[in-house]
């Protein structure tokens, strides 16, 4: 065997991906607020095992990313999912948390080990639901972390307005993107685009019924600049331009990846959708928190020995529209490649989820619209940023 056909034999593919549907985290009309957190994450990796048809019995470790760990998503959920869904004892099992960057953290993990010829097959993925826990419940920062910034650096709203005025993106630029994004994500569902991606899962209507749900909840077809004028600057009284509009809406999901060897998933004859060519992460200042993704992504490609034309596809995480504005004109990206069924401003930032959400969306537009490499790639509170290059095999 020669050495490039050892390396692509031992290189880290992706075999099967879910996710839920993306509920809005809301009291009265979330379609998961009766639904636990841990069962949103069960019912992904149950469906990620039946999909592919692995044998459980090889599957030697799960990594879950998360940000709220505790309560429902406690006591290492990882582990606790994994006996709440029947895998092996002989499974591990870890949590992981880079805040919005968790589930793609989990991912490189396993793809790093799996790279080394450590814990071959395992299940990656994420979970927050941000109604049960939201994202600043028990936390308590020490007032030390402050004096290399500024306490403003913990809302990420302002490290965006911030990025928005330095840089001068406009609200209406900002608008005119949330709602391009709201169109690509309700034609992607009405033409059934995310239908192979999303697992159906047990919720309840405003009304309080309980119903499948198998659509993200937050994607509006009726978007419009006019009403998006009238909502009030959601983080700078009256001087700011970023609103409830312009940011990824608090969410509730989960998401799951099944990861092994190239040569393992030959010799359980199971077809990987792309392999793991290259990740990265990188720290910036948590004021820059949203150009964590123009210095992941530079980073992957040199590793790679990739340039940016070459790659087909891009899940920019929106976790602000002037973020992901600065981010796609910093890297020169064609908006086309972009986010073509719809980013976070539409379909939802369950934070912990989010990162094995975009990946599962990307590997799924790859084979469906075709390409060779796309990239997944976000910001992350407290100034980081990570990316992950697929190639696709299919």
């Amino acid at each position: 065997m020669d050495a490039k056909t050892y390396q692509l034999e031992n290189s880290p593919v992706v075999v099967a991906c879910s996710r839920t549907a993306i509920g809005r985290a809301h009291a009265e009309r979330g379609v998961f607020r009766k639904v636990r957190g841990d069962e949103l994450l069960a019912s992904v990796i149950k469906a990620v095992v039946q999909k592919s048809n692995v044998d459980s019995n090889s599957i030697e470790d799960v990594i879950i990313g998360a940000t709220q760990q505790h309560g429902e998503q406690g006591g290492n959920i990882a582990r606790c999912v994994s006996l709440m869904v029947g895998l092996p004892f002989g499974a591990a099992a870890a949590s992981v948390n880079r805040l919005c960057g968790s589930s793609l953290q989990a991912l490189s993990q396993a793809a790093h080990a799996i790279a080394a010829g450590a814990e071959n097959v395992q299940i990656v993925g994420g979970v927050d639901h941000m109604h049960h826990l939201p994202m600043d419940s028990a936390v308590s920062i020490h007032p030390q972390v402050f004096t290399r910034s500024s306490k403003g650096m913990v809302s990420m709203g302002m490290t965006a307005e911030y990025l928005a005025n330095v840089h001068g993106i406009s609200r209406e630029k900002q608008e005119l993107f949330a709602i391009e994004s709201h169109r690509k994500a309700a034609q992607a569902t009405s033409e059934g685009r995310f239908s192979d991606e999303i697992i159906p899962v047990l919720g309840h209507e405003p009304s309080g019924g309980i119903c499948w749900v198998d659509t993200d909840q937050s994607i509006r077809s009726d978007s419009s600049l006019e009403a998006m004028a009238d909502l009030k600057p959601a983080f700078l009284p009256r001087v700011g331009t970023i609103t409830a509009a312009t940011s990824a809406p608090l969410s509730d999901g989960a998401a799951a990846m099944l990861v092994m060897s190239k040569a393992e998933a030959d010799r359980q004859q199971l077809k990987p959708m792309g392999r793991v060519l290259g990740t990265a992460v990188v720290g910036v200042s948590p004021a820059l928190m949203g150009t964590g993704p123009v210095h992941a992504v530079e980073k992957v490609l040199k590793r790679t020995g990739l340039r940016i034309d070459e790659i087909d596809y891009f899940e920019i995480n929106e976790a602000f529209a002037a973020q992901a504005i600065y981010c796609l004109e910093k890297l020169g990206i064609n908006p086309e490649k972009v986010n073509v069924h719809g980013g976070s401003l539409s379909i939802g930032h369950p934070l912990g989820a989010s990162g094995a959400r975009i990946a599962t969306t990307l590997l799924h537009v790859m084979r469906e619209h075709g390409g060779k490499y796309g990239i997944a790639t976000m910001c992350i509170g407290l100034g980081q940023g990570i990316a992950i290059v697929f190639e696709r095999l299919e």
